[in-house]
C-alpha cells in the first residue's frame, strides 16, 4: 500500500512530499509532480484542497530514496494508492529537485440558518472541526468566491455581526485576501488574525444573488 506525508511544513497539511512503499518513505521528484497528484494528497490527509505545489526542496531536502515513478492522477480519487503510475527510471532527480504540497487545511464549506440555500452564517470546517468565521476583515470579494463555490451565484451582501444568529464551536480567525474572481476560498491568500477576540458575536454571514 501506497500512503503519504508532508513533512517539514508548519503544519500536516504544508511540507515535503513523502511516499511510504513497504516500509520505505521515498522523496517525489518535482518534474514528476502537479496539483493534480497534489490533490489526492491533500483529499487523503484530510486537509482539504491543493493550493500550489512548491518545488526545488522548498520544505528542506530530503534523505534516503527518491521516488522513480510518475503518479497520473485525474485530481479527484480519495487515495493516491488509486492513481495510476509509470516508471521514470531514466530520470536523474536529487533532493534538490523534493516536491512539496500546501493544503489549504479547510474541508468543507456551509451557510447554516438562512433563508435560502445561498444564504446564511458561514461555517468553514477545519481538520474535521466546524466553526464560524470572524467578520472583522470578511468582505464583499471573499463572500462573492464563497457564493460561486457554492453554485450560489455572487454575493449581494456579506453582514457581520451573527446577522443569522450565533454560532457554536470554534470562531476561525482567519483572514482571506480574495480578489472576487477565484473559484474557491482555498485558492485565496489566507493570514491567520492570530489573538484577536472575536466571539460568536461577530460571526460573518453571506447573502448570495
Amino acid at each position: 500500500h501506497i500512503k503519504p506525508r508532508l513533512v517539514g511544513g508548519d503544519s500536516a497539511c504544508s511540507g515535503r512530499v513523502e511516499i511510504k512503499h513497504g516500509n520505505t518513505w521515498t522523496t517525489v521528484c518535482d518534474p514528476h509532480f502537479d496539483l493534480k497528484v497534489a490533490n489526492v494528497i491533500c483529499n487523503e490527509l484530510q486537509c482539504g484542497i491543493a493550493v500550489s505545489v512548491p518545488g526545488g526542496g522548498h520544505f528542506g531536502e530530503g534523505q534516503g530514496l527518491i521516488l522513480t515513478e510518475e503518479f497520473q492522477c485525474v485530481g479527484n480519487e480519495s487515495l493516491l494508492f488509486s492513481c495510476p503510475r509509470i516508471s521514470q527510471v531514466n530520470q536523474r532527480c536529487s533532493h534538490t529537485n523534493d516536491a512539496g504540497v500546501i493544503c489549504s487545511q479547510y474541508t468543507g464549506f456551509r451557510l447554516v440558518n438562512g433563508s435560502t440555500a445561498c444564504s446564511g452564517r458561514v461555517e468553514i470546517q477545519v481538520l474535521g472541526a466546524w466553526g464560524t468565521l470572524c467578520d472583522s476583515r470578511w468582505d464583499l470579494p471573499d463572500a462573492n468566491v464563497l457564493c460561486r463555490q457554492l453554485d450560489c451565484r455572487f454575493a449581494v451582501s456579506a453582514p457581520g455581526k451573527a446577522y443569522f444568529g450565533k454560532g457554536t464551536g470554534s470562531v476561525w480567525t482567519d483572514t482571506f485576501h480574495c480578489k472576487g474572481t477565484e473559484n474557491h476560498l482555498g485558492h485565496c491568500p489566507v493570514t491567520a488574525l492570530g489573538a484577536s477576540l472575536c466571539s460568536h458575536d461577530n460571526d460573518a454571514s453571506v447573502i448570495c444573488s
